[in-house]
């Protein structure tokens, strides 16, 4: 975390200034009243990807409320993340108020025979399947997506860069990850047919954070496998200098968090301060804010979101 801080840092300096990386604060909406009178936006996470921070799509909810809320306009999360098909339903029906979602995951949902190859053709797939009740903001700047990982020292032996590069040592390597990426065509079959690479043998784990065990990190770094699958919003990557080979050819899909919302509920000003966290989030912050509930020093995903609004600079600590 202590790396990140000085990279922001300087690039802030280079600006000039570091006000052109602190985001605006938010502040209270004049119209919003936190009155028992007024409803609540009812928020529906999205249960998190294969292989992601189970705990993510809760976090981002969370934190889209907690800003909501330093403005004064009251919403609440659902306690359990739903399936993309539920919030797609539960969206069109006008049960709940806004979903923040994982752009690939919800767009399949909606429409399983369309694929886009990039995260801005996802969004304006999705643009065009909503119907004018419902609006999309703008994505997070955090991108999510598979990639594959190996340590430094792996990464020097080899050297390793692009995923194009271990084609020359693959068969003499151990790859792990989840039995979903086994499976897929974007995955371990997809590395076999677009970049030749057939690794000595595929090790099936346990997703990172699934339950108290981090099973694809602990392997990578005991050696027990030397490539592992690990996304990209994982804090593991920085917190262990890990080395991210660059996807030359596109095979892991990428996908973009990004709020729906209902026209009808949600004031131009609420979607404002929406906009506002999404734009702070980036791959780095994602990871931080994932980082924060890893570590348990808060109580819930309410708490550590909270503390991650602060963190960014877009709500003033006791506020």
């Amino acid at each position: 975390m202590r790396k990140r801080l000085i990279a922001t840092l300087s690039a802030c300096l280079l600006l000039g200034t570091l006000t052109a990386c602190t985001p605006e604060p938010i502040v209270s909406v004049p119209s919003a009243s936190m009155s028992t009178d007024v409803p609540a936006l009812r928020i529906e996470p999205l249960i998190s990807p294969s292989g992601v921070n189970a705990q993510e799509g809760e976090l981002v909810g969370h934190a889209y409320a907690a800003a909501l809320k330093a403005a004064g306009i009251k919403a609440e999360v659902g306690t359990t993340p739903g399936s993309a098909q539920d919030a797609w339903s539960n969206l069109i029906a006008g049960s709940i108020d806004i979903v923040p979602a994982y752009s690939r995951e919800l767009l399949s949902a909606a429409v399983p025979s369309v694929a886009p190859e990039t995260p801005a053709d996802v969004l304006s797939a999705l643009q065009e399947v909503l119907p004018e009740s419902i609006s999309v903001l703008d994505p997070a700047k955090a991108i999510v997506g598979d990639s594959l990982v190996v340590t430094a020292e792996t990464a020097e032996k080899y050297q390793l860069k692009t995923i194009a590069d271990l084609t020359k040592v693959c068969n003499k390597l151990l790859l792990g990850g989840t039995a979903d990426f086994q499976n897929s065509g974007r995955g371990l079959v997809g590395l076999g047919t677009d970049y030749n690479c057939v690794p000595k043998k595929f090790v099936v784990l346990k997703p990172l954070f699934d339950g108290s065990r981090d099973d694809v990190l602990w392997a990578l770094l005991r050696d027990d496998i030397q490539v592992a699958d690990i996304h990209i919003s994982a804090p593991a990557i920085d917190d262990n200098s890990l080395v991210v080979l660059t996807d030359t050819k596109k095979l892991f899909l990428e996908q973009n968090i990004v709020p729906l919302v209902s026209n009808s509920k949600v004031s131009a000003a609420a979607q404002g301060i929406l906009n506002k966290v999404s734009a702070a989030l980036t791959t780095d912050e994602l990871a931080n804010l994932n980082r924060l509930a890893q570590d348990r020093h808060f109580a819930n995903s309410s708490e550590a979101a909270a503390a991650w609004l602060i963190q960014v600079g877009l709500v003033k600590a006791g506020s």
